[in-house]
C-alpha cells in the first residue's frame, strides 16, 4: 500500500471525499428490486405492464408511465408474449437471437448483446413457453438518468403456453454498464444462519 503525504489539510480532505464518492458510486450501480416481487403475469390480453426503474406495475400502459415491458397472453399465438414498448421507447428490447432467449446465470447483458423489440410470435417465444425458470436480458432508457441501461428479469413459466408465469426478481445497472444475468449485490442478498 502506498501512502501519500498531502501538503495541506484541504488536499487530504478533497482526496478522501473523492475516494468516498467513487466508492459510493460503484456500490450504487446495480439496482435490484426486492419489495415488489414476485409479480404475477396474468393470463389476459393486458397481462402486466412493468417499469424497471420505479417497480410500478399495472394492467395498462397508461397506468404505468414509462413502462418498459408488457408480458401478456395472446389468443392469436396461443401463449405468453413480450411487448417491449419499442414504439414508446426505441431503446427498449430483450436479448434476441432467432428467439427471445432464456439466458443462463452469468450471461453478460450489455452493449455487445443483440436486442429486439420485435413482435412476439409462437416461434420466437417457444423457449419461454416450454416451462422454464431463466433470465430475460433487457435494455431500456432509464427515465431518471436518461441513460440506456441493461438488466435482467428472472422469470418462471409453465410448459404449454407459458402460463402460469411470474417475474421472480429483476436487477439493472443504472450506470449503463454491462451486467451478468443473476448478479445481485451482497448488500441486497438475504442470508440465514442454520
Amino acid at each position: 500500500m502506498t501512502f501519500r503525504k498531502y501538503r495541506s489539510v484541504l488536499s487530504a480532505v478533497l482526496a478522501a471525499s473523492a475516494l468516498s464518492l467513487a466508492s459510493h458510486g460503484a456500490m450504487a450501480a446495480v439496482i435490484c428490486n426486492t419489495t415488489t416481487v414476485p409479480i404475477t403475469i396474468p393470463q389476459t390480453a393486458d397481462g402486466v405492464y412493468f417499469n424497471y426503474v420505479t417497480g410500478a406495475t399495472g394492467i395498462s400502459g397508461a397506468a404505468v408511465p414509462g413502462f418498459d415491458i408488457n408480458p401478456w397472453f395472446s389468443s392469436s399465438t396461443a401463449g405468453l408474449n413480450f411487448y417491449m414498448g419499442a414504439d414508446v421507447d426505441t431503446n427498449n428490447g430483450a436479448v434476441f437471437g432467432t428467439t427471445y432467449q432464456v439466458l443462463a446465470a452469468g450471461t453478460v447483458i450489455g452493449a455487445g448483446s443483440t436486442f429486439s423489440g420485435a413482435t412476439a410470435t409462437a416461434a420466437n417465444m417457444a423457449d419461454w413457453r416450454a416451462g422454464v425458470t431463466g433470465f430475460l436480458g433487457v435494455r431500456f432508457t432509464n427515465e431518471s438518468t436518461s441513460a440506456v441501461n441493461y438488466g435482467w428479469l428472472n422469470i418462471t413459466t409453465t410448459a404449454g403456453n407459458g402460463f402460469p408465469a411470474r417475474i421472480n426478481s429483476f436487477c439493472f445497472d443504472n450506470t449503463g454498464a454491462d451486467i451478468p444475468a443473476g448478479t445481485t449485490p451482497v448488500s441486497l442478498q438475504t442470508f440465514s444462519v442454520d
